[in-house]
């Protein structure tokens, strides 16, 4: 099932922070002051791809920035 309507910004944000939590939950105190990168670097490997690729669709990452967390095969991500 695909979205229809693009992920808001700032909720794509908090839920990211709180799967950094829940497997680092020694970060609680600092997730709120790290950039996107860090945070997806400290994400779950599981998750990582999934979270990139929704937060390029919603222009918060570069195709640059989303390629060390998802394959990039033509125009789309994988």
């Amino acid at each position: 099932m695909e979205r229809t309507n693009p992920p808001k910004k700032v909720s794509l944000r908090r839920e990211l922070e709180c799967y950094v939590v829940a497997w680092n939950t020694c970060l609680k105190e600092t997730v709120k002051s790290m950039d996107l990168i860090t945070l997806l670097r400290n994400a779950h490997p599981a998750y990582r791809s999934n979270f990139a690729s929704d937060l390029k669709e919603a222009g918060e990452l570069t195709k640059d920035q989303a390629s060390e967390f998802v394959k990039i095969v033509g125009q789309k991500i994988y």
